[in-house]
């Protein structure tokens, strides 16, 4: 998570505990934070002469008192659910995005490597030269896509009941940090070829190409990334084992 994402977020809840830490102390020592309106509102005078004030009840004196502090403290409860739930909302927030950066720093499992060779082969070289060279331009487009579509259902990936094999697609390639504009490019031009009655033109299949080129190069990005990780973690296991050799001869020379 980048620092000023991580600030923000904390400040936000420490700001929301601040207020409902207020409000609940307001409420606890019996005073209404936020109460009816004190002042009254008359309607002006029309020369009409001075009536003797009736004076009300004590009883009625008191009652309309804990009227109006319960209507004081109802409206302290309100707030006091509404920033609970502001609180509740930004902890999921900060959770999800925590759970997301584990998810980088996790090594790629089995099903996660073959998913991605599989992208990597359906957004190859071949795959956008038969693209280029071969068929008529809407079936060019067609088959860019579809390539991606059998490469996902080759890797065995879970569909929703309520997702295509588009959205399945769409969702995979957003797990692997593709560029969400080459994503949308491809697919729109391939519902439009897929479609659409209209012809496809030499200008479409090339932007098709050129989205699934991106794709290619963002996954392969993402597979070198991974095997620098992986080296990395090598060496430093190579050195650690080295390092324990070498102390365990000192002491045996000892």
């Amino acid at each position: 998570m980048r620092r000023g994402m991580r600030s923000t977020v904390v400040l936000a809840v420490l700001a929301a505990l601040a207020g409902l830490t207020l409000l609940l102390w307001s409420s606890s020592s019996g005073s209404s934070l936020v109460g009816p309106p004190q002042g009254t509102w008359g309607t002006p005078s029309l020369g009409m002469p001075d009536l003797p004030a009736v004076t009300e009840a004590p009883s009625q004196q008191v009652g309309d008192g804990e009227l109006r502090e319960q209507d004081g403290r109802a409206v302290d409860w309100l707030l006091i659910g509404f920033l609970v739930m502001v609180v509740v909302v930004i902890l999921m927030v900060l959770r999800m995005l925590l759970d997301r950066q584990r998810d980088e720093r996790e090594p790629l499992g089995v099903e996660d490597d073959e998913e991605l060779v599989a992208l990597l082969e359906a957004s190859g070289e071949d795959v956008r030269y038969r693209a280029l060279a071969e068929g008529d331009p809407r079936n060019a487009v067609v088959a860019c896509w579809v390539a991606l579509e059998d490469a996902v259902r080759r890797s065995g990936l879970r569909q929703d009941l309520s997702e295509t094999a588009a959205e399945l697609t769409r969702r995979v390639l957003s797990r692997w940090d593709v560029d969400a504009t080459a994503i949308r490019e491809l697919s729109e031009t391939y519902r439009e070829a897929r479609f659409s009655r209209h012809p496809v033109s030499e200008q479409q299949r090339d932007r098709a190409v050129a989205a699934l080129e991106r794709i290619h190069e963002d996954l392969r990005r993402r597979v070198l990334a991974e095997q620098a990780r992986i080296a990395e973690q090598e060496a430093e296991a190579r050195a650690a084992a080295g390092d324990g050799a070498g102390d365990g001869q000192t002491g045996a020379s000892r």
